[in-house]
């Protein structure tokens, strides 16, 4: 199990990752700022950023669930 829950943390880390760095930029070109800090909780006009941001949004639960199961593993 714990190394499933690994697999899925790493997995899911990366995707946030990718996401996140897309919707940087994309937003970065359009704004000339960087996006605030709690943009993946915010819905953006742009259909390019905001399809980044409901993949990162969408992953998010997986990666805390499997973090939490992976990290709540009983000591050796």
């Amino acid at each position: 199990m714990e190394v499933i829950a690994l697999t899925l943390v790493m997995s899911t880390s990366f995707g946030l990752l990718i996401s996140g760095r897309r919707y940087l930029r994309g937003y970065v070109d359009k704004h000339g700022e960087q996006p605030p800090a709690t943009w993946m909780f915010h819905r953006s006009d742009d259909p390019d950023l905001e399809g980044q941001r409901r993949i990162a949004l969408f992953l998010l639960p997986f990666y805390l669930v499997a973090a939490v199961i992976y990290f709540a593993r009983p000591g050796p």
